[in-house]
């Protein structure tokens, strides 16, 4: 039977079309629901996350790599949780991204889906993996290091943990604790900042992750 005809299962890849696939995700039942990726023949939907770890460190995450960006001047266009579409072959719809430097003002408003045909890359795509971690580890991984995304990072919410990875143009990736596409950003300070998620507010870790990148 057709998916278009049925529930589509959620939280696991299945073999569809790319054009059943746009059908599918294009229905108003299915808008604002899942999160929606497509890669290598397959798609994934998921729910859309409602946990309260999930949205704290969300919003504590993206907070932090903005006063990165303010105190060193760095250019930043962050997008929660935006649509990317390589015609044909690739979708996917990251917590968090970011363009960077150059980047950072190269959609232009009113765009919708940032078409990957039309459009630069994401410089950083950043997934939080509360129920999501063996996924956003494997197969998401994998079509991240297809794209040729600079930069891939997991933050594991049960575990608060940082997982970074920078991918290279001919698609091996690797483990890092720099990163390069926000110069010289410590992972493990980032991570340090987060997990003091369990005892501070939002102010407090702001305040805290600032004097720690002051010059």
């Amino acid at each position: 039977m057709s998916l278009l005809r049925s529930l589509p299962p959620t939280d696991t890849w299945t073999p569809i079309s790319w054009d059943e696939f746009v059908q599918l995700i294009e229905q108003p039942d299915h808008q604002h629901h899942h999160k929606a990726y497509y890669h290598d023949g397959q798609m994934r939907l998921e729910t859309m996350p409602t946990g309260s770890d999930h949205a704290r460190d969300h919003a504590i995450l993206m907070l932090l790599i903005g006063l990165f960006g303010m105190v060193t001047g760095l250019p930043l266009a962050p997008r929660d949780a935006c649509s990317y579409r390589k015609p044909g072959s690739d979708e996917f719809q990251p917590d968090i991204s970011y363009y960077v430097g150059d980047h950072a003002t190269c959609i232009p408003k009113g765009t919708r889906i940032i078409n990957l045909d039309e459009h630069p890359k994401p410089d950083l795509v950043i997934e939080i993996s509360d129920t999501t971690l063996a996924d956003d580890k494997g197969e998401k991984r994998l079509q991240y290091e297809a794209l040729r995304i600079s930069e891939y990072w997991i933050w594991d919410v049960k575990n608060a943990h940082l997982i970074a990875f920078a991918i290279a143009p001919d698609g091996s990736s690797r483990r890092i604790d720099t990163s390069k596409v926000l110069p010289d950003l410590s992972l493990p300070l980032l991570e340090a900042a987060l997990q003091r998620s369990e005892t501070s507010d939002q102010s407090a870790i702001g305040t805290w992750f600032m004097e720690q990148i002051r010059p």
